[in-house]
């Protein structure tokens, strides 16, 4: 048998945006896991839906999929008409897609950081410039955020609740925003939305240059079905559909995620309910061993260590998986802690953080 031959190098470039850039990745241990609190996912849903989606037949999975019925469903929530609605795959399409829809070479977004990376990574990907405005504690930085507006911002990043911190903006910092710089969308990212104190969606969805990102990936608990959506302006949504695949989700999460969302409410509203509790109890923890928690509205806390990275290994050997960030500018030695939103694995997290502890971890 002839072996094939070694490919010669590759001459090929990589287009600029993506020279030197890696695919998305999180620290991993190597350790065996089984307790996963580094990716905020909620609850699973209803196995029922699995059911309905099996009766569906296989024309669900061989025919093209249209997420029109999904778009209805989630319009009827907000009030808004289903054109205003865009269904993706997860958040983080929509927010690929919102980037695409209006930075190019020469135009900027500004983005409070520390925030969610891939809202910088689209940026690049569009060939726009992210500005980076400060945001680690504290309220919103409305007024840092406006001072770097120049002509040619075209966007502006308001995550809240805000990953990895937790922190939040207010109705005020929207529609200050959205009115000081009519030429720009500005992109509330509210994939924590419902573990927050103060909804801030219909304020999100108001003006005419602002679009509102959610993710049915935590609360709802169907991160593997990558079901996200956008609501705005339905010029701009037009915009977005135009920026992505024609059949962004696939038809079996279509019919789940639809099941879910009309049924499963009651589901949701209780874990979150639940989630709240635990990230008070979590906080007041981790002060009292010694760690330096920030003030969360999310599904998480996000707090600083003498050494992070022992921690977070310490954790590992006893199955349980949080969020680190090495190398990350202002975020070493921090670690994001999902409350799991049962008390079976909340008791497990408490009990081994107590141990680290006593061991001299934090």
């Amino acid at each position: 048998m002839t072996k094939n031959k070694s490919p010669k190098k590759c001459q090929i470039e990589p287009s600029p945006a993506i020279a030197g850039v890696r695919e998305y990745s999180v620290p991993k241990t190597g350790l065996k896991i089984d307790l996963h609190l580094d990716g905020n996912e909620g609850p699973f849903p209803g196995s029922f839906i699995v059911d309905e989606f099996l009766k569906k037949g296989m024309s669900v999975v061989r025919n093209y999929p249209s997420a029109r019925t999904l778009e209805a469903q989630i319009a009827r929530l907000y009030d808004v008409s289903a054109d205003q609605v865009l269904a993706t795959s997860g958040g983080d399409d929509a927010l690929f897609r919102a980037c695409h829809a209006v930075l190019a070479k020469g135009r900027e977004i500004i983005i409070p950081v520390p925030t969610f990376e891939m809202i910088a990574r689209f940026s690049n990907l569009a060939g726009g410039t992210p500005v980076m405005v400060p945001w680690k504690s504290g309220p919103y930085p409305t007024d840092n955020v406006l001072k770097a507006e120049t002509e040619r911002t075209r966007a502006v990043a308001i995550v809240s609740p805000n990953n990895p911190t937790g922190a939040v903006a207010t109705r005020d910092d929207i529609l200050k925003i959205s009115d000081a710089i009519p030429g720009a969308l500005v992109m509330v990212d509210l994939a924590y939305g419902e573990f927050a104190d103060v909804d801030l969606m219909s304020t999100a969805i108001s003006q005419s240059n602002t679009i509102a990102v959610r993710s049915c990936s935590k609360a709802w608990g169907m991160a593997g079905l990558r079901i996200g959506y956008a609501i705005g302006p339905v010029e701009i949504i037009d915009w977005m559909r135009a920026s992505g695949s024609p059949y962004a989700v696939s038809g079996p999460s279509v019919v789940m995620g639809l099941l879910w969302i009309e049924r499963g409410v009651a589901v949701m509203s209780e874990f979150v309910k639940r989630v709240k509790e635990e990230r008070v109890i979590l906080t007041e923890k981790l002060k009292k061993l010694g760690a330096d928690p920030y003030p969360s509205q999310a599904n998480f806390v996000f707090a600083v260590y003498r050494d992070g990275g022992r921690v977070w290994k310490m954790l590992a050997e006893r199955g349980i998986a949080v969020r680190f960030f090495p190398g990350k500018k202002d975020l070493d030695n921090c670690l994001r802690i999902t409350c799991p939103g049962n008390k079976k694995d909340f008791d497990r997290l408490i009990k081994s953080l107590e141990e680290i502890a006593s061991d001299g971890g934090l």
